[in-house]
């Protein structure tokens, strides 16, 4: 009987180990895939007033900016990059286009809303799945935990005391 407990012992220390590295290698799979999904979730909805050579480049792409009194401006999906370099902006079909610093005066947060991409919205949905992973995952811990205690529990309670 003795060698059946530890039998039983060994096997649920293995899987306890087993399901703490499961939960690890799910947890950065899940943070790496959101890392390479996070180019299209961090860009923000932007005005941007162009100079004439940032006018005659946005044009040349197909793009139609305004041209107000003080220049010509355009609302884009825009990162400013670190540091103001590698200025890019999101087309509606979901190509990256890098701007000089020449092209840009100034950006301005703007409250109008341009649809997402088609990469935007996979890129949304993937989010969503690794946080219902994440979840389920942590759940499954809890309730591996929870199991285990009550076990313990159990055979302690169910152990004849010995005088």
């Amino acid at each position: 009987m003795n060698s059946a407990e530890n039998i039983m012992k060994q096997t649920q220390q293995y899987r306890t180990v087993n399901m703490e590295l499961i939960a690890l290698f799910v947890a950065a799979l899940c943070i790496v895939v959101v890392f390479h999904e996070s180019v299209f979730l961090d860009l923000q909805t932007q005005k941007l007033l162009l100079t004439q050579q940032g006018c005659r480049d946005i044009s040349s792409l197909g793009l139609a900016p305004k041209h107000e009194a003080s220049g010509c401006s355009i609302i884009a999906r825009y990162s400013p990059g670190f540091m103001g370099s590698d200025r890019t902006i999101l087309l509606d079909d979901d190509r990256f286009v890098t701007l000089s610093s020449a092209a840009v005066l100034a950006n301005v947060d703007t409250h109008e809303a341009l649809p997402d991409t088609p990469d935007q919205k996979r890129a949304q949905h993937i989010l969503w799945g690794v946080l219902a992973t994440l979840f389920s995952t942590a759940m499954m811990m809890v309730y591996g935990t929870y199991r285990e205690n009550r076990q313990r529990r159990t055979k302690q309670e169910g152990k004849p005391s010995c005088p």
